[in-house]
């Protein structure tokens, strides 16, 4: 079968290390010698060979790095198109897609916000980059080979790396050139918590790389939660599911969410997933199931929210020459949510916000009429003295005498100056 991009396969495929699509779009871009940016042209364009009707419209500025290892609908479309374009089959097992019924269609908390990888892994390979599905899921924190730690920034500079590089370039930092594959010594610093979730982790990718592995049902969580709610907790160390958990939701649930639910209930996510039913009532297959106590919610903080408030209203009285810092480093502060509190108290954030863009406006028209007045003193002063005007000089010397930007002194001088241009030119 002739195709029109490099025929290459998925590592991987059936284990729990399989390989990312995002692994298999830059190691295709390096096989054909071309960037990223040039291969999603390709993979972007409305010829009648890609299009297809039923599926959505996809713009190479659409193709930000999750997209190949999430669940959504451009991501069905990605794989799509390059399996007919490379002749691959299985893309899909590279993905999250076979849960996409089952999880959030937001697609929050599925992958990692930016790239992560392990040293010994790039130490270990030479010419060819896999990266494995496994580094993009924030429940899997330690590398599953060597148990190191995945790392998202350079360990000399702690610069965090860009996702589309590829070739032996993809091993080094893109501020200082340190080898990435350079790190400390391996220590296993998880919690029993983390442990578990990454080991039942392994176990949901490993189902879901295998192309011949059942599918997931998309009401499996309903079904399990409908189950739960019928049965009373009973006696030993299970504990019912949260309240957050019983609430049905029509978008689906997250990874988090459902990770959580099994270990209240003394399941794991793989039976819930499968065996919803039967996930009800554990013990009738295992005596002893080891799930870990998941952490605690963080509780309200209401003190955060009231010291905020009081802040808010206490800056709203000072002078109007006094610059207001932003709402979020006030949230920051006081370890309140910004979306949150945004929310909460619309209408005070809404007065607070009109206020610091009023005072940021009003101190820039200042600082620019000091500025032209300082321009024309300065016009005037050349102009009895003889001497010319050195543009550079004089923007220095406005920064350097009455504090202004750079911007600003450059924009004084120049309306100074098509001011006395429309002087001198006859009426």
């Amino acid at each position: 079968m002739r195709t029109i991009l490099a025929p290459l396969r998925l590592h991987g495929l059936g284990t729990p290390l399989v390989e990312s699509l995002m692994s298999y779009f830059c190691r295709l871009a390096d096989v054909h010698q071309v960037t990223p940016k040039q291969l999603a042209k390709v993979l972007c364009n409305d010829s009648v060979y890609l299009r297809t009707d039923d599926t959505p419209q996809l713009k190479s500025i659409d193709l930000y790095p999750r997209i190949f290892c999430a669940h959504s609908g451009r991501t069905a479309v990605v794989v799509q198109r390059l399996e007919r374009l490379t002749g691959a089959g299985h893309l899909t097992c590279g993905t999250l897609l076979r849960l996409r019924d089952v999880l959030s269609r937001n697609q929050t908390g599925s992958c990692v916000q930016r790239r992560r990888w392990c040293p010994i892994c790039y130490a270990q390979q030479d010419d060819v980059i896999i990266e494995p599905l496994a580094w993009w899921i924030p429940q899997i924190t330690h590398c599953p080979l060597h148990e190191a730690r995945l790392i998202d920034r350079c360990a000399r500079c702690g610069c965090y790396q860009i996702d589309w590089r590829i070739g032996p370039t993809r091993k080094l930092c893109i501020k200082c050139g340190f080898a990435l594959k350079m790190c400390a010594a391996v220590q296993d610093d998880r919690t029993h918590w983390e442990a578990w979730c990454q080991a039942q982790m392994l176990k949901v990718l490993e189902h879901i790389a295998a192309p011949t592995s059942a599918d997931v049902s998309p009401d499996v969580i309903t079904t399990f939660i409908t189950k739960v709610v019928s049965h009373a907790p009973t006696e030993g160390y299970r504990r019912p599911v949260s309240k957050e958990a019983l609430k049905l939701r029509v978008q689906g649930h997250r990874l988090v969410t459902i990770f959580d639910m099994a270990a209240r209930w003394g399941t794991t996510p793989m039976d819930i997933l499968l065996r919803p039913g039967e996930a009800v009532s554990p013990s009738l297959f295992e005596s002893d199931i080891d799930t870990p106590r998941p952490p605690r919610r963080r509780a309200f903080n209401k003190r955060g929210y009231r010291l905020c408030i009081r802040t808010l209203h206490k800056l709203l009285t000072l002078p109007r020459t006094t610059t207001l810092p932003p709402l979020a480093d006030i949230c920051l502060e006081n370890r309140v949510s910004v979306s949150s509190f945004h929310r909460n108290y619309s209408k005070l954030c809404k007065t607070y916000g009109d206020e610091r863009r009023l005072r940021i406006d009003t101190a820039k028209n200042t600082r620019f009429s000091v500025a032209c007045s300082y321009v024309a003193r300065l016009l005037e002063e050349l102009q009895r003295s003889g001497k010319r005007l050195h543009r550079m000089n004089a923007v220095a010397q406005m920064m350097r005498e009455i504090h202004v930007p750079k911007a600003v002194a450059r924009s004084a001088l120049r309306v100074a100056l098509a001011k006395m241009t429309v002087c001198r030119e006859p009426h």
